[in-house]
């Protein structure tokens, strides 16, 4: 097989990962995230786009929509706004939250490493919890910076590690949950890379949210009794004493596994 292959093959199984995982979870995944993540979808589209101006007539992409956390959010704010995902089963959940709130809105499935949209198509993007689950986030991100027009806003939020000495074990954590996850970054990678695609950091927030080892378990349909879930808990339990993983790990009052997860709100202009 010639060299410039691979890194298609390995891009394919990747996307393969990613639709059998949501697939698979798209019940799940969807209660969880159109409930426990309302309050960051509504963050993230008020650090977004609330100091803009004409916001009322914009388009926005939000890209990975998932069941349609964040686009619902965005959909209250803006004129029309696209979801796009991978994921058909995704894409039904997401046109059932959305639709109330925003009829213009439409939704479609497509490859975020190649959006089918002209440049300039936009006048927001955002992504909220994807880029971990994606090869190449440059190329991601660049094509979120390629469709929206000068001026316009991108917007990520995501989960990371905020020192290097924890991402090896963070990511086997999260890969013991989920295969699909890739990797997590750090803040200075986001900057980085949104800067690399020609755009102007202009907010950024971390936040710390509490999560409960089981139901955080649950979310990917792994019982207790299963093998995902005894060697997820296996490697959480081993950073208890040093947080290896920058989890937090701890055994509450009432003997429950907790963490937290840290997550980063970022928003950047197009020059």
């Amino acid at each position: 097989m010639p060299a410039t292959d691979k890194p298609q093959s390995n891009e394919a199984h990747q996307l393969d990962l990613v639709r059998d995982r949501f697939t698979n979870t798209a019940k799940s995944f969807a209660d969880f995230a159109l409930t426990q993540r309302f309050a960051e979808a509504e963050r993230l589209a008020e650090i977004a786009i609330s100091d803009a101006q004409d916001t009322a007539r914009w388009r926005a992409l939000d890209l990975a929509c998932g069941p349609g956390t964040f686009a619902r959010s965005l959909a209250r704010r803006v004129h029309f706004t696209v979801g796009l995902d991978l994921t058909p089963a995704m894409l039904i959940c997401a046109q059932q939250a959305v639709e109330p709130v925003n009829s213009t809105a439409a939704f479609v499935c497509a490859d975020a490493n190649r959006l089918p949209f002209a440049a300039g198509s936009f006048d927001a993007t955002t992504c909220g919890y994807a880029i971990h689950h994606v090869m190449h986030p440059a190329q991601i991100l660049a094509e979120l910076a390629r469709v929206v027009r000068p001026g316009g806003r991108v917007a990520i939020v995501d989960i990371i590690v905020r020192d290097e000495s924890a991402r090896e074990m963070n990511t086997r954590i999260e890969q013991a949950r989920d295969p699909s996850h890739t990797e997590t970054q750090r803040v200075d990678e986001f900057c980085a890379l949104l800067e690399a695609c020609g755009l102007r950091v202009r907010a950024k927030e971390i936040a710390e949210s509490a999560r409960n080892f089981n139901h955080w378990m649950s979310v990917v349909n792994a019982a207790p009794s299963s093998p995902v879930y005894q060697r997820t808990r296996e490697l959480m339990e081993a950073t208890l004493a040093d947080d290896a993983a920058g989890f937090h790990p701890r055994i509450s009052a009432s003997g429950e596994l907790e963490f937290a997860v840290t997550s980063l709100y970022i928003v950047a202009e197009k020059q």
